[in-house]
This record gives structure tokens, sequence and C-alpha cells, in this order.
């Protein structure tokens, strides 16, 4: 049964996977989008490993589990946007384009 969970981690690294695949798709589209806060809802299963250690895993995609073990937890992420001196920013598209060029990545 564990096989329908995933990491919260893991799930996050995903989604973060697919918004990056997305600005990449999107470089040469007339149309961009810019990113905000992301709200992510899921079932979610506290769990318990051989060494005692509790975590937070999710189901899958058409994953069951007991009702009773499971609970809706709802994650509002705000994105950053790490720039090339090591710097964060939360002022960033995904991408854009405009008279100067197109942009990816934090306004300057």
């Amino acid at each position: 049964m564990d096989s329908v969970l995933v990491g919260i981690a893991d799930a996050i690294e995903a989604l973060r996977d697919g918004l990056t695949e997305a600005i990449n798709r999107g470089t040469d589209k007339p149309m961009r989008f810019a990113l905000e806060p992301i709200e992510l809802s899921l079932q979610a299963v506290v769990t318990k490993d051989v060494n005692g250690r509790i975590g937070w895993s999710i189901l899958g995609v058409g994953g069951k589990y007991e009702a009773a073990r499971t609970q809706t937890v709802t994650l509002k992420l705000s994105p950053w946007w790490k720039k090339e001196d090591g710097t964060l920013t939360s002022d960033f598209a995904i991408a854009s384009a405009g008279v100067a060029g197109d942009a990816v990545g934090p306004h300057d």
C-alpha cells in the first residue's frame, strides 16, 4: 500500500521541474505568464519509518489509503528566483516579451 505514497519534497520537486519546463517551452511563444504564489492542495498521510521517524507523504495519482489516516493539506508556495549574484528575488516573471526583447527571470 505504501507504493501509492509520494514524499512531499519529491512532489514539490516535480512541480518545480514542470514549471521550469513550462518556462523553456514558452520562450518562443507570444503569450507569456507571470508566476503568482502557487496553492497546492493534496491528500497527505502521516507516516513513520522503521527508525521511528515521523514524516508526511502524499497520495500519488489514483492512490487510495484509509480515509481515517488522510488529511487535506494546502501549501501556499511563493516562488523566488536565485539571481546570478546569489541573492533571491520575488520580482520576476516566467517569461515576458517586450520592446527590449524577451526576458525570463527577475526584473532589473
